[in-house]
């Protein structure tokens, strides 16, 4: 959830003793468009080797790419996700949920990736091209080259209940390079070459990332309040995201021979559990709400909580 971009106040009655809707703007946080939910997870990133040194390399990169991003998004920070390698056996089959399932005890998370070895075509390099603008003598001439590569990526969320493997796969190409003063051999820009393809593959990471990345919607919500103090007080707490704070107050108004109060506190107190992600408890307090006197916007929050669960 990011911040309150506006704030309107709507009358949804008109008797002077009826509720107020305060309506609040925000924008939410979704699950990627993977569908795969990461927020709150503990993650692992595995890469695959093989006797492939450029597919090593390359996937490495990939990894390390995928990793940072994943930790930038979802605020985990630094070193948060964490990288392992693993050499390929024969014979075996590491897209089942058998081994995935492994490397989730062994790594100690909740979420697995693990980065299969890549399949590469040949590397072909081209000769130097003068730089328009070299920074200095060593970097005057440039060579890139072409490198095809397919990749697969299996991920398994133990905290999934259809305990789901999911499977991505792809091709490109890496683009290869190294710079030069002209001089060198072509063994020598080959190894150079290769040696950037950590850096292209930390940037390949990086963009597979945003199928796993969240998504975030602008919404509006409404929090229902009479105009006494207590149910100021806990709209004040709602605004500043404090909704412990504000349950508080609403579950001691719930005390009250008031169907139509007790009905606004209960709705409430389902926006709030919402919001702090206890989903069921959600409902059970929309569904008290409901039983009370059903508000006008209890269906938009229903529809809400379910496309949560």
């Amino acid at each position: 959830m990011k911040k309150i971009l506006s704030i309107t106040f709507i009358a949804f009655m008109i008797a002077s003793c009826s509720p107020v809707r305060h309506a609040i703007h925000l924008e939410m946080r979704y699950p990627s468009k993977s569908g795969i939910e990461l927020t709150g997870k503990n993650i692992a990133v595995v890469h695959l080797e093989n006797d492939n040194p450029l597919g090593n390399v390359l996937g490495e990169g990939i990894a390390d790419g995928l990793a940072y991003a994943l930790e930038n998004d979802y605020g985990t920070g630094e070193g948060s996700v964490g990288i392992y390698r693993m050499r390929v056996t024969r014979g075996g089959d590491y897209r089942s949920k058998d081994t995935l399932m492994n490397l989730l005890i062994d790594t100690g998370s909740d979420v697995v990736f693990l980065l299969d070895t890549l399949a590469t075509g040949e590397m072909t390099m081209g000769g130097p091209s003068a730089v328009a603008s070299p920074s200095s003598a060593d970097s005057s001439y440039l060579s890139s080259g072409t490198l095809p590569f397919k990749m697969g990526l299996y991920c398994f969320d133990a905290m999934n209940k259809d305990e789901k493997v999911y499977t991505f796969t792809g091709s490109s190409t890496a683009v290869p390079f190294a710079y030069s003063d002209g001089r060198q051999d072509s063994e020598t820009i080959r190894k150079r070459a290769e040696e950037s393809l950590v850096e292209l593959g930390f940037e390949a990471g990086n963009t597979i990332s945003s199928n796993f990345k969240s998504q975030w919607k602008y919404e509006q919500y409404s929090v229902v309040y009479f105009e006494t103090q207590p149910w100021y007080k806990a709209m004040e707490y709602a605004d500043r995201y404090a909704w412990k704070d504000a349950m508080d107050i609403w579950l001691e108004l719930l005390d009250t021979n008031d169907r139509l109060k007790r009905s606004c506190a209960a709705y409430n107190l389902a926006l709030a559990s919402y919001m702090l992600g206890d989903y069921d408890l959600a409902s059970k307090w929309l569904d008290r709400s409901d039983k009370d006197n059903k508000l006008p916007m209890s269906d938009t929050l229903r529809k809400r909580i379910e496309g949560r669960k």
